[in-house]
């Protein structure tokens, strides 16, 4: 079994989010919580870009409420295999500036490819029913029993803010 670095791990799980790009999303409001799927591109720094419409459940939530959880998994694994998946939480917001969204895009896209022209930062800028959304991850749990052996997972926290 390896060590488990705390950038090893990070590395490990960064691989495994830029191979999959599809996340169960969860979001929280007053009258309680909500689960969605969306899709993801992800950075070397495993911030998460979402697009998705403001106006929508979760995107009222998320704008109400900027703490949200989230799962990636490869849905295709069979019940008695080895199991991969992520866990993890965070906070999110809507991305303003033109040079923001155009980096989420590009790796939202790289991610989910086939509609780069359907949606460009152009539409994202002035359509309404459009944004791009960033995830900063807070916690992540990579399970993965082939990688980490009996202890079955990897867990990266991001580091506290500098005071």
């Amino acid at each position: 079994m390896r060590t488990l670095s705390r950038t090893q791990i990070k590395k490990d799980i960064l691989s495994f989010l830029k191979k999959n790009g599809i996340m169960t999303l969860a979001t929280k409001s007053i009258k309680g919580p909500w689960a969605c799927t969306v899709y993801y591109g992800v950075d070397d720094a495993m911030n998460l870009y979402i697009v998705t419409d403001p106006d929508s459940t979760h995107g009222k939530n998320m704008i109400k409420n900027c703490k949200v959880a989230f799962t990636i998994f490869d849905s295709h694994q069979k019940v008695d295999g080895l199991k991969r998946g992520i866990q993890g939480s965070g906070t999110i917001k809507v991305l303003k500036t033109r040079e923001g969204i155009s980096e989420a895009l590009a790796l939202w896209h790289k991610q989910n490819p086939g509609i780069e022209g359907r949606i460009t930062a152009d539409i994202v800028e002035t359509s309404s029913d459009t944004k791009v959304f960033e995830i900063t991850s807070s916690y992540l749990k990579f399970y993965n029993k082939e990688l980490y052996g009996h202890e079955e997972y990897g867990v990266w926290e991001a580091e506290p803010p500098a005071r």
